[in-house]
């Protein structure tokens, strides 16, 4: 396995070497000590940030999944039933036809997981590979920049007694033992709260209305990672080295922020956390002496530039023309009530749009079916000849 993740192990390796030197410099004692415990740390941050892109792709890929729901219930409802393999083909075959037209897939939102697995399982190898590399007893005499001087000093770092490479499973190899089990032991539990945490929050404040449906698959997945991911870590937290599990509950404790970030900044259209959002944003609207009904940042529906001064003659037509135009209360009220999605589109307007083209694709199957019957027609007039 360490043949088929050197080069991950290997850059693992120079990032967590790059982070000491910084920690160094800046005053960190060198060799055995928390400075290899914060690179830990660092790699982590490192590796979440260069994957902000990919979140927020992610992101977008949820929420899509989330505005297709209802099509996807109404081709389940379709097959409803069949168990036949024919029919699941073609249910198969529609949802798939239905990601395909709005560009996403059902599995977008789960690229970060499945990119930073060979990230944790490359870790996991090489905090494994410290102990014999630091006895010259390992396959390569150095991976990256940890050679065996290094190595010893990776081995002998220590978070509260236990060390980077001990877990569990190995503590009775480490001269302090129970300092091993209760340091993993708290951090396991630590990881499953912060989890735990990260998974309610999404669920409770992130996710619309219409996708809190107990038969909804994103509804699914989120149920299960709230109840099934910590009993995971139960099982998994053993075997995994202290060094592993600083990496784990450092990544949780950044999607908390990340995900705090967003519920404040950009939460789901539809969700509690956009409506607390909207209101707060009514509120500032208020305290400023504006109407609370336009939306809270001009400058978004002027994209970002800068009004023209106008001649006093353009003045007058634009002030007649802003007259002409001008809604009614009523009209005011219902377009400032409609919530328009990443497509930008309303509810109704989306619904509007569903129709025009079953319309048009129903208006197309008749033409064929015309065509198909003239066909016939013509057909059976030659034989009769």
């Amino acid at each position: 396995m360490d043949t088929i993740l050197y080069p991950i192990m290997w850059i693992i390796a120079w990032i967590m070497s790059g982070v000491h030197s910084l920690l160094t410099t800046l005053g960190m004692s060198d060799g055995a000590g928390v400075a290899w415990v914060l690179s830990i740390v660092g790699l982590t941050v490192v590796v979440r940030a260069l994957m902000i892109p990919l979140f927020n792709k992610q992101t977008k890929a949820a929420r899509l999944g989330q505005q297709l729901n209802p099509e996807i219930q109404k081709i389940q409802k379709k097959y409803k039933g069949r168990k036949d393999p024919l029919s699941q083909q073609r249910q198969q075959e529609e949802m798939m036809a239905l990601y395909r037209e709005h560009g996403t897939s059902p599995f977008a939102s789960c690229m970060p997981v499945l990119i930073q697995m060979p990230i944790f399982f490359s870790l996991f190898r090489l905090l494994y590979a410290v102990l014999p590399l630091s006895e010259g007893k390992y396959m390569r005499p150095s991976i990256g920049p940890i050679n065996e001087t290094v190595a010893k000093h990776i081995a002998e770092s220590k978070v509260f007694g236990a060390p980077l490479a001990s877990s569990i499973g190995t503590s009775s190899n480490f001269s302090s033992p129970r300092s091993v089990i209760v340091v993993a032991v708290v951090l396991i539990a630590l990881m499953i709260a912060t989890l735990f945490f990260t998974q309610k929050q999404l669920m409770t404040k992130n996710m619309p209305d219409t996708a809190l449906d107990p038969s909804n698959p994103a509804y699914k997945m989120q149920k299960y990672m709230l109840y099934g991911m910590p009993l995971i870590y139960i099982f998994t937290g053993t075997t995994f080295q202290i060094g592993v599990l600083v990496y784990w509950l450092t990544g949780n404790i950044w999607n908390i922020g990340q995900q705090t970030w967003m519920l404040n900044n950009n939460p789901t259209p539809g969700s509690e956390a956009y409506r607390q959002r909207q209101e707060k944003l009514r509120q500032k609207r208020i305290a400023k002496g504006l109407s609370p009904e336009e939306d809270a940042d001009d400058s978004e529906n002027q994209g970002g530039q800068r009004v023209q001064p106008l001649g006093k003659a353009r003045s007058k037509k634009a002030a007649a023309k802003n007259v002409l135009q001008e809604p009614t209360p009523s009209e005011e009220k219902n377009e400032s009530s409609e919530v328009r999605g990443l497509d930008g589109l309303t509810d109704a307007e989306r619904a509007q749009k569903r129709y025009e083209r079953r319309l048009a694709e129903r208006r197309r199957a008749q033409e064929k079916k015309n065509a198909r019957k003239k066909q016939q027609q013509n057909n059976k007039k030659d034989r009769n000849f």
